[in-house]
């Protein structure tokens, strides 16, 4: 049996009314996250805050060894034992948009030299895309043969991933309503990290972001749906 793709579990956020930005933050950062950190299929965790103005205005990312421990002890049994105060966030929170991912294999180049997977970012492009079904070879091969490489020239690039969509759902919680209100996820995503934010400025960067076939692209997706952030905290075994 082959063995299954590494996973990505993605959960943007929003605090709301009902909680405040601390309580949210400690909470994720103290109780939250290290529960998740401490299971061994979770490779890694960061957490990420919106530069771009639009919401929502976190977003939390998990490295998992694949989608399918999501469905397994130790991870399946959290729910069960939260604790008063998870359970009184998640009652409280506005939004967990909780998704799962496959990694694309074919699409993944080694990282900027140096590259430390405990330090990732410091920014990160997130791209939503979703095209007609007889687009998506053409979008695969214009992120593996063009895209990708040229980014990859690009002074401050670190690293690009991407990711099909496996799941969407609320966390434990959270107003399913709000969730399903945001309409339907986007297929693939694209993850790029970057040094500094001053690198979309260099003309290496207009240009990867520019090209005809990369317009064509663009022109002919459903959905196109770019977010930056700024990391916050990152957790490494």
């Amino acid at each position: 049996m082959p063995q299954a793709p590494q996973g990505l579990l993605f959960v943007p956020g929003e605090v709301g009314s009902n909680l405040t930005d601390v309580e949210f933050n400690d909470w994720y950062d103290n109780e939250h996250v290290p529960l998740r950190t401490d299971i061994s299929s979770f490779r890694s965790a960061s957490r990420w805050i919106a530069v771009d103005d639009k919401r929502p205005s976190y977003l939390a990312f998990y490295d998992i060894d694949s989608c399918d421990v999501l469905d397994q002890p130790p991870y399946n049994t959290l729910a069960n034992t939260a604790s008063a105060r998870e359970r009184d966030v998640l009652r409280h929170v506005q939004l967990l948009d909780r998704r799962t991912y496959d990694l694309i294999e074919p699409d993944v180049i080694p990282p900027a030299a140096g590259y430390d997977e405990s330090a990732p970012g410091p920014i990160l492009i997130t791209m939503e895309a979703e095209v007609k079904p007889e687009l998506e070879d053409e979008l695969n091969r214009w992120y593996r043969e063009e895209h990708i490489p040229l980014l990859a020239k690009v002074p401050g690039w670190r690293r690009t991933r991407r990711f099909v969509l496996r799941d969407v759902g609320p966390a434990n919680g959270t107003d399913a309503a709000e969730v399903m209100a945001r309409g339907k996820k986007p297929k693939y995503l694209a993850v790029h990290e970057w040094e500094s934010m001053a690198n979309f400025d260099r003309p290496e960067f207009k240009h990867a972001t520019r090209t005809p076939w990369r317009m064509k692209m663009f022109e002919r997706a459903d959905t196109w749906h770019g977010r930056t952030y700024q990391l916050r905290r990152a957790w490494a075994k």
